[in-house]
């Protein structure tokens, strides 16, 4: 018996999983601009996030960049 997946309920998860990363994040960033200093990649720790997931965050921060720089 061949086993299904429901890709729709695994989308579902990366999209909130990668909201809950980018909300992380920019509340990092706010912490940071609140006392003036700039946030480092280098500081997040990234090694335990998916390559799929680090591939998302990827387009949407250049997606990000994109829009900023029109």
């Amino acid at each position: 018996m061949a086993r299904t997946v429901n890709y729709s309920k695994r989308v579902e998860r990366i999209k909130e999983q990668l909201d809950e990363l980018v909300s992380e994040l920019e509340n990092n960033a706010n912490a940071k601009a609140a006392t003036k200093e700039k946030i480092k990649l280098s500081e997040i720790d990234f090694d335990n996030v998916e390559v799929v997931t680090l591939m998302q965050i990827q387009a949407r921060i250049s997606r990000i960049i994109l829009e900023k720089s029109k």
